[in-house]
């Protein structure tokens, strides 16, 4: 609900040390951000063997690792790499 009458201030009556910087954009934000994949493999270093034998972490297959290998193959491949 939106409030029926504003109150204009002026700028001069603002205390400079109070005005917050405007919120991080997505791209500046992204940069923060740490990559899930990079979380969930530092908590399975910390747990153990105590991590759930359930809860899989397989790394992201990217073209670059399976090199100019044919169409054809390229699923075979990935498959062949991931966790069973």
């Amino acid at each position: 609900m939106l409030p029926l009458l504003a109150r204009v201030v002026p700028k001069s009556s603002l205390n400079p040390h109070r005005v917050r910087p405007p919120p991080l954009t997505k791209k500046q934000e992204k940069a923060f951000k740490e990559p899930l994949i990079k979380l969930m493999q530092k908590r399975q270093e910390e747990a153990g063997a105590s991590w759930p034998q359930n809860l899989r972490i397989e790394p992201v297959i990217s073209k670059r690792k399976i090199g100019n290998a044919p169409k054809s193959l390229r699923s075979t491949l990935k498959k062949m790499l991931t966790e069973r």
